[in-house]
This record gives C-alpha cells, sequence and structure tokens, in this order.
C-alpha cells in the first residue's frame, strides 16, 4: 500500500522545500568560511559539498556553478550591510549629518566584526569575471546611492553647498572598502571600531571640504 504524499515527500519531518533550504544555508557557511581561508580560487566545488556535506548533485539543484556561490553570498552579505545602513539612516533621534557617519559606522562594524564578511565583500569578489565584476560595482552604486540620496537631504537643509553628489558618493564608499582591505591585508594598528572611525572621519573631511571650498572654481580668462 503507498504511503500518503505528505508522508513521502517528507524526510524526518522536513519538506524538500525545507530541505533545500537547509542545504544551500550550510553551502553558503561553508563558502564563508573556505572563501576566507583558502580564496575563492582555491575553493573547489567539491570541498564546499565535503565541507557543507552536502551531495554534489544537491549543490547544483541550488547553484549552477561556484562563481553562483560567491554572487548569492555576496548579496547575503550586501543585505545584511544595507539593513544596518538603513537603519541608522532612519533613526530621527539624530541629525542627518550623524545619521550618515552612523550608518558608514554600522556597516563597517557589521561587516568586520567578522573578518570574514569582509574578506569576501572586498577581496574575494574582486577580478573573478566580467559578469561578478558588473554585479560587484552595481552593489557599490546602491550603497552609494543611500549616501548620495542623504548628502541630497544634507544640501536641502543647507549643510552642504548645491551641487551633484553621485561622484562624490562612490568615492566615499570606495575610500571605505579600501580602508578594510589595508586592514584585511596589512597590520594597522587599529581595531575595528578604530577603523570605523576613520571611516567616518573621512565622511567628515567630505562635508567640510564640501563646505570651504565650494566656490574653488578655474579663475576665468580675461578676453
Amino acid at each position: 500500500m503507498n504511503k500518503p504524499l505528505r508522508s513521502r515527500r517528507r524526510y524526518r519531518g522536513r519538506t524538500p522545500e525545507q530541505l533545500a533550504a537547509e542545504r544551500r544555508d550550510r553551502l553558503l557557511k561553508a563558502a564563508l568560511a573556505l572563501f576566507a581561508e583558502r580564496g575563492y580560487t582555491g575553493t573547489p566545488i567539491e570541498t564546499l559539498c565535503a565541507t557543507a556535506r552536502v551531495a554534489t548533485r544537491h549543490f547544483y539543484e541550488q547553484f549552477d556553478g561556484r562563481e553562483a556561490v560567491l554572487k548569492a553570498l555576496f548579496d547575503d552579505i550586501f543585505e545584511h550591510a544595507s539593513r544596518e545602513i538603513s537603519a541608522a539612516l532612519a533613526d530621527d533621534s539624530e541629525d542627518l549629518d550623524a545619521r550618515v557617519g552612523n550608518a558608514i559606522r554600522a556597516a563597517m562594524q557589521y561587516l568586520l566584526e567578522d573578518p570574514r564578511r569582509a574578506r569576501v565583500f572586498c577581496l574575494e569578489s574582486i577580478g573573478v569575471s566580467r559578469e561578478m565584476e558588473a554585479h560587484r560595482r552595481a552593489r557599490v552604486r546602491d550603497i552609494a546611492g543611500l549616501v548620495h540620496r542623504y548628502a541630497d537631504a544634507l544640501q536641502a537643509s543647507g549643510m552642504l553647498p548645491e551641487r551633484d553628489y553621485t561622484l562624490p558618493s562612490v568615492a566615499l564608499i570606495g575610500a571605505v572598502f579600501e580602508m578594510m582591505e589595508e586592514w584585511l591585508t596589512t597590520d594597522t594598528g587599529l581595531d575595528a571600531d578604530g577603523l570605523a572611525r576613520e571611516a567616518v572621519l573621512i565622511f567628515r573631511a567630505m562635508i567640510i571640504g564640501a563646505r570651504f571650498y565650494e566656490d574653488e572654481r578655474p579663475p576665468k580668462v580675461e578676453a
């Protein structure tokens, strides 16, 4: 006699969808550990599967290759960091200037409290492929867009001069990433909180510079 469909489709009380989600989670956790320790290029799919205790056939039910795992892990880190940024920016108990500084600090603290996140996000995602680079750049612009939006709000409140803050916002995020790369690869003498403070100082310098040098333009050439 055949078992009911519900019983046949469950394994130890879990549905196939639940099992698939658990396998995906294990693969991403394994990828975080292995990509940070061995590097992306030094981690074959077989090692990922063995570490995650996932059969290769189940791996390909989740991802079409190793780069897809990296992209999913990168996006997972990005989404968590973005939530930290959004929460700090939405805190109306602080003024706009302080919110942006707090947002930078919150994102960096999330990435650096587990340095594996920062290593995957800032180092292992670079130079993988043209497609991954385009994806990474799009995410950088997404983060810069959050800063840009609040730079516009600072501008509207009179705290910043009128101008387009698109490129300064991208430059700020780029500087923060470079600082994290330096922190990950050399002994800077700073802990995570110290590095976050340095990043906020760069933001403050950008604000001060925009206020004091807004009229710094090439001199007019007299006819």
